[in-house]
């Protein structure tokens, strides 16, 4: 099989085949590129089409749409970049080949032409012989004519035919190397060329095999692990129960009231005043006491606002109880008693164990320097500790009335009393001038007695129930009282320059002076402090942030 020799008269059949070989291969690129862009946004939309799918289908659907990530990767590395590189040279090679074919086919067109043109010259040198002799002839036929114009007439056969002859040989030597060259370039020549095309068209078509095998094998590389994932996928599916799902819808939307009571008979007497009319008036215009029926004031969550707030980037219980401690201290009471129960049951454990975590960071990992800063720090610690069990009596107290109320009957239900929260721990005042070092360490004594009876955690890991006299008692160790607006100190700072503090909302401070740092800057400029040697909000103000040598204590 020679292309040589079967497609000798088909060049330009054989130019258009290989040229569509290679716009093959290109085609043959722009789909695995279209193939890529395909895998790429069906495992897109794999991997983001879950809003109504399991979880574990969703993690197998990931891997899958992992899988087609890897395939779409593998065709753009070892497909697409090696079909460039194939088209780039076959190019190159067609367009050598093509190029040395038509010059063989120009000097093969040259040689012909200086044969024409040889011939031509032959053919006119022959008929100009022929006419001289036909002129000679009938001159010497021609008694009218004179001996001369006959020689004349002799000579000039003579010469014509003597040029007919030369003309002659010279186009029998040109086609002689026409002959030769035509063989030459039917035999040889253009034969090598051809073959030079034939074998870059088989080359060509083995790569393309060896393209097809490896997209073929870079699919069959994944099957394994997408038929693991539908594997998984049905083993999901199997997990599937109507009976849990019900049970689930039970314990979703229960309320927890019991059947309604049968009506009862209403006996229009002589109108009557309930002794706690102001009351009820007070409850069905929907005004709640500032006390609770037992005479206790309502809990005020500002101070536990204000410790969970600490450092605008990160308050210490807000790491600790999660990011909706300070926005949700809902009671709860628009929910039926069993779905109050489950939500006052979820915000305990998390508030228990937040509460676990702080003492154990507090109590196992003291990350402070020197007195001055642990003393201050410290405090800092029991005040939050305080709060965080506030919070604790309180979630407790609505657990207990929410699971008062559980299968009440839903018509009883409804004229029910309000249980009054659990009371709050109490904080007395104490003067400014008590912050010494004495009565620091009988503040830090106290809390951790407080400290490690909360600890003493149940072996079902529940915390016992912290009594309210016991916490009472520690009134005259705490360092702030409801009334004082008791803030967080976030640290310390010395002044570097002297700072008149004019302008309202500032405070003056000179250089060296020794500061206690209330809110950080905010990206103002300005940092709040207040002096060490005042510990009343009256100094409290701002100062440029410049002017001062930060040092915050560590973020828990």
């Amino acid at each position: 099989m020679s292309w040589g020799k079967e497609l000798w008269d088909q060049t330009n059949s054989i130019s258009a085949h290989t040229l569509k070989g290679i716009e093959f291969l290109e085609r043959y690129a722009a789909f695995i590129k279209d193939r890529c862009s395909v895998e790429l946004q069906y495992a897109s939309s794999l991997r983001y089409s879950y809003v109504n799918a399991f979880s574990e289908i969703l993690n197998e659907l990931s891997d899958m749409a992992g899988q087609h990530e890897v395939v779409a990767d593998a065709l753009q590395e070892r497909i697409i970049g090696e079909i460039g590189k194939l088209v780039k040279e076959y190019k190159e090679q067609r367009k050598k080949h093509l190029a040395e074919i038509d010059k063989l086919e120009q000097n093969r067109v040259a040689s012909v032409e200086a044969m024409k043109k040889t011939y031509k010259e032959y053919a006119k040198a022959h008929d100009e012989a022929v006419s001289a002799r036909k002129k000679y002839e009938k001159a010497e036929v021609d008694l009218q004519l004179s001996r001369a114009e006959v020689a004349k007439a002799k000579l000039n056969s003579i010469s014509k035919s003597q040029q007919a002859n030369d003309a002659k040989s010279t186009y029998a030597l040109e086609l002689s190397k026409t002959n030769e060259s035509q063989h030459q370039f039917y035999t040889e020549l253009l034969p090598s060329v051809l073959e030079k095309l034939r074998e870059m068209d088989e080359d060509r078509i083995l790569k393309i095999q060896h393209l097809f095998q490896s997209c073929v094998e870079v699919e069959k590389s994944t099957v394994p692990i997408i038929l693991r994932c539908l594997d998984g996928m049905l083993k999901e599916v199997d997990k599937i129960s109507s009976a849990a799902d019900s049970q689930l819808v039970i314990e979703r939307y229960r309320s927890g009231y019991g059947l309604p009571e049968d009506f009862g008979f209403l006996d229009l007497g002589p109108e009557t005043t309930t002794s706690n009319g102001a009351a009820a008036d007070d409850l069905a215009n929907g005004h709640e006491p500032d006390e609770s029926a037992d005479g206790m004031p309502k809990p005020d969550f500002k101070q536990l606002n204000r410790a969970y707030s600490g450092r605008k980037k990160g308050g210490t219980l807000r790491k600790l109880f999660g990011h909706k401690w300070s926005e949700d201290k809902k009671d709860f009471n628009e929910l039926p008693p069993s779905q109050q129960c489950k939500r006052i049951q979820a915000k305990l454990r998390e508030c228990e164990r937040g509460l676990l975590k702080m003492i154990t960071l507090y109590t196992e990992k003291p990350q402070y320097g020197n007195l001055a800063s642990v003393e201050v720090e410290l405090s800092r610690c029991d005040s939050e500790i305080n709060l965080a069990m506030e919070e604790l009596h309180r979630l407790k107290g609505l657990l207990s009335e929410a699971s008062s109320r559980l299968n009440v009957p839903i018509n009883a239900a409804v004229g029910m009393p309000v249980v009054p929260s659990v009371r709050p721990l109490k904080r007395s005042s104490v003067s400014d001038d008590s912050l010494s070092h004495n009565s620091d360490i009988s503040q830090r004594n106290s809390s951790s007695q407080d400290i490690n009876s909360f600890t003493n955690v149940t072996s079902e890991g529940s915390i016992p129930h912290v009594d309210s006299d016991s916490c009472e008692s520690a009134n005259n160790n705490t360092y702030y009282n409801q009334d004082m607006d008791s803030v967080i100190i976030l640290g310390k700072a010395v002044a570097l320059y002297d700072f008149d503090g004019t302008t309202e909302g500032t405070t003056s401070v000179h250089e060296n002076e020794q500061l206690l740092v209330l809110e950080i800057d905010t990206g103002d400029g300005w940092t709040k402090i207040r002096k060490v040697n005042n510990t009343t909000s009256e100094s409290d103000g701002f100062v440029p942030t410049s002017y001062l040598n930060l040092d915050l204590y560590p973020e828990v």
